[in-house]
């Protein structure tokens, strides 16, 4: 896998597949669209898994992001900051930025 720069940690609420969320487990290096609340744009949010090799549906879950193409944007983020994670079924997770990562 491409190595890419982390940008944040977040706090995960993988929502359960009955809520309209993952349907099979997920591992690091899963890529999906996230936004932000007052963010025009949404990019592409690379998950990596520290702690754990797999994510289930249902399962709230530390995660460390990157997010691609979203250089303007990075200035922007701050600790407790939330966002919504998503793909091509709905919004499969919420979150909240724990940690911002610098440089």
């Amino acid at each position: 896998m491409e190595k890419h720069l982390l940008h944040f940690k977040a706090q995960i609420n993988y929502f359960s597949t009955e809520r309209g969320g993952l349907i099979t487990p997920v591992s690091t290096g899963y890529r999906s669209e996230i936004k932000f609340p007052f963010e025009l744009n949404s990019y592409i949010a690379i998950q990596n898994f520290a702690d754990t090799d797999l994510i289930f549906p249902g399962d709230l879950a530390s995660v460390n992001i990157t997010l691609m193409n979203a250089e303007p944007f990075l200035e922007k983020l701050y600790k407790g900051m939330d966002f919504q994670l998503s793909d091509n079924s709905g919004i499969i997770a919420d979150g909240i930025v724990t940690e911002v990562y610098k440089g």
